[in-house]
């Protein structure tokens, strides 16, 4: 833990950073959402990661960091045979983030202008997308995950984003997934393989310390 701490402190003070903010959708957070509606407990992300992310945002903002949303739409155009036979086949039957929808809005957060928004149709934001080449524009090298479902589009995208060479850098307390131990799992993968884990307090703690020594 106290390397990964050195790695995160070298990280966050020595390259250019950018929050991604994955998937927090009405249809995948919400009471009235499609997941909600197939008996899924939204409670946890609701009541706790909701608020952590929230409040994360602010802070970013405060630093002046890139924020990124991904947002998830699901069409005719874009749904191959393979892809709406995921899940045993329920992706058929459950319509999730449809083109202009209330499920496919963004859940309690509230993008700004300055924010950029990335529209993706798969799990993970890199593909078919422009996030790759919006990353390399800005001269981002660092990316702070948050959003959900983690060991879903999070996850996926945080390998992703370490297959194209950006430092992943996942922040534990502003993701949620339906079942904690799907959760975990994920946070053991990314610390383990793919980059570094930790928690939203410990990243403005961090950021602080360098604004206070540059200032």
């Amino acid at each position: 833990m106290e390397n990964n701490d050195k790695i995160l402190i070298e990280r966050l003070r020595n390259t250019k950073k950018a929050l991604i903010v994955v998937d927090v959708q009405n249809d995948f957070c919400h009471n009235q959402g499609a997941f909600a509606k197939k008996g899924v407990d939204l409670s946890f992300i609701q009541k706790n990661v909701i608020p952590k992310l929230l409040s994360f945002i602010e802070r970013c903002r405060e630093f002046k960091l890139p924020i990124i949303f991904v947002k998830t739409i699901h069409s005719n155009w874009t749904n191959s045979p393979s892809w709406i036979g995921r899940l045993g086949g329920m992706a058929k039957e459950i319509p999730v983030c449809t083109p202009d929808s209330w499920g496919s809005e963004f859940y309690e957060v509230k993008p700004e202008p300055e924010d950029c928004i990335v529209i993706k149709h798969r799990y993970s934001a890199f593909i078919g997308t422009d996030l790759n080449l919006i990353l390399r524009s800005k001269g981002i090298e660092t990316l702070l995950f948050t959003g959900t479902v983690t060991n879903v589009c999070v996850e996926t995208t945080a390998r992703d984003a370490f297959n194209h060479d950006f430092n992943v850098i996942l922040v534990e307390d502003c993701c949620g997934a339906y079942f904690p131990e799907e959760h975990q799992a994920t946070l053991v993968n990314i610390s383990k393989y793919f980059g570094t884990v930790t928690t939203s307090d410990r990243i403005i703690e961090i950021l602080s310390e360098i604004k206070q020594k540059r200032s």
